[in-house]
């Protein structure tokens, strides 16, 4: 499932019609059919709904919408906030099916009173106000609306998006609606993904309205959002034959006398993601503790740390900030020759050795939060929140890393610029211990998968899955901890290999 800017489903829209041959008014039909196939369940007798529609094509959508309307058992109002005169291409084409159709427009500059007064008697309320289309702020017309809307107390379900949020995810102060369901078009665009708007959405479906494939590939795009169905084709599939050295011999560089916890986490989400041979370098301090719980690893001395014979490396959870912890980073960086994986403080050390990542043979990759990914380039948590696609694409195309930029909505970016979001998990994940976690499954993945890029996306995705697991199995989301998190991967992949076999 392809994620877009503003500017690209524009064109793609003008690709579908100019080029395929696809008109206007048949992908504005589909798209009112679909939505009114979501809302027909919830269509019962009596119910009001009003449909609020704008003059661009988002208004189009909603005619089409109010059109089915009027052949359900549902009471429809229909409210155009524009003169009827001003609807113009296909949305005006659709305007009239609905008036020949029987349907009735209420203007709302005509009546503002009734509007506020019949909003507020209403069940449902479909928004058909703002798109794509939208750049900067709304007129204030439309602001006084969206605020109506949102104080009406009805169920509000925004078409594509939900007005007043820019498709592309730029900041904004201004109000938009706060839809408690938003069923977004062909694919989901970047809003979704990226505060504030991401806040505005609710629940989130994506509805097929017939562009083709080839539209898509006609202009490059590469981004995408990881899903089941994408984890369970790009799965490892074991040899019957192969032995532990088949599925990768790794070192991990962790913990220290305050943080010895990490150091476990990660090699222990490392062992359950099925990595052959994991050999763990602690502080001698700490060694005896952690040895005790992980009877399935090897232990390295920190100070004679061996590289030869591994297949990978990972560096960071819990290792501390003093500068001697920064030579063990330097050293991982300059063994180009196998796969690593660099997080929490190893990403901290990296701030003065980023030429070095670049020069790698093989891409590093990097697992950095908000936080640490504004240490990385001398920004504000806010800026790298409100950009975080082109933030996280411009890092990882200059210095050739695979980069997980953590949070919700995690973004998966790889060296040549390839994105996916992952949509997986959930607020449980807020809580010390949930990135060890998510390194070990990456170390894991990294050595175990034949193209980079799948290892990524599917250690990020059943990260979140079993958050997301444990939650629907009666945890609550505040007391999943990260052993929790470690517990719950083996029926996970079990499920998701289940599936991927049938």
């Amino acid at each position: 499932m392809h994620v877009v800017s503003r500017e690209e489903m524009q064109a793609i829209d003008r690709y579908t019609i100019e080029q395929i041959g696809l008109g206007g008014p048949l992908l504005m039909e589909n798209a009112g059919r679909a939505v009114f196939a979501e809302l027909a369940p919830e269509l019962n007798a009596g119910k009001k709904v009003m449909v609020i529609i704008g003059k661009g094509n988002n208004g189009g959508d909603g005619f089409v919408i109010a059109r089915q309307l009027l052949d359900s058992q549902a009471y429809e109002e229909t409210w155009l906030l524009a003169d009827p005169e001003e609807i113009t291409g296909a949305a005006a084409y659709h305007m009239n099916a609905y008036r020949a159709a029987g349907g009735t427009i209420q203007r709302i500059s005509e009546n503002e009173e009734a509007f506020t007064t019949s909003v507020g008697q209403a069940d449902l309320i479909v928004d058909a106000l703002l798109g794509t289309g939208i750049h900067g702020v709304p007129y204030p017309g439309y602001l006084q609306v969206i605020g109506i809307i949102n104080r009406s107390g009805a169920r509000v379900v925004s078409v594509d998006l939900p007005s007043g949020v820019p498709a592309d995810g730029e900041p904004f102060a201004h109000e938009a609606v706060d839809a408690d369901l938003t069923l977004t078009l062909e694919c989901p665009k970047l809003a979704q993904f990226v505060q504030p708007g991401a806040r505005h959405f609710g629940e989130v479906r994506t509805l097929r309205i017939g562009i083709p494939e080839s539209a898509f590939k006609s202009l490059g795009i590469r981004r995408k959002v990881w899903q089941r169905e994408d984890i369970m084709r790009t799965l490892p599939r074991r040899d019957p034959f192969s032995h532990k050295g088949s599925h990768g011999k790794g070192l991990l560089i962790a913990g220290s006398q305050q943080m010895p916890g990490a150091a476990f986490f990660a090699a222990k989400a490392a062992l359950r993601s099925g990595i052959g041979l994991l050999k763990v370098s602690v502080p001698d301090q700490v060694r005896p503790i952690i040895a005790a719980h992980l009877p399935e690893t090897m232990f390295m001395p920190r100070t004679a740390a061996d590289f030869q014979g591994l297949s990978g490396l990972a560096v960071g959870p819990g290792l501390g900030r003093e500068p001697e912890q920064a030579a063990l980073v330097r050293r991982v960086l300059e063994y180009e020759e196998i796969p690593c994986v660099i997080d929490a403080d190893g990403i901290y050390h990296l701030k003065s050795m980023l030429d070095l990542l670049r020069e790698r043979r093989i891409p590093a990759v990097l697992s950095p939060h908000p936080g640490e990914m504004a240490h990385l380039l001398d920004l504000s948590v806010k800026d790298v929140e409100v950009s975080r696609f082109n933030v996280s694409k411009a890092f990882a195309e200059k210095y050739h890393v695979y980069l997980v930029l953590k949070g919700k909505n995690t973004i998966i970016t790889a060296p040549d610029g390839e994105q996916a979001v992952n949509v997986t998990g959930n607020a449980a994940l807020a809580k010390g211990g949930s990135g060890d976690v998510l390194t070990g499954i990456l170390f894991a993945f990294l050595l175990q998968h034949r193209r980079m890029m799948d290892a990524v996306c599917n250690a990020v995705y059943l990260h979140g899955a079993v958050a997301d697991d444990l939650v629907r199995s009666g945890h609550s989301m505040l007391d999943v901890l990260a052993s929790d998190l470690i517990d719950r991967i083996p029926p996970v992949l079990h499920h998701l290999y289940r599936d991927a076999m049938r």
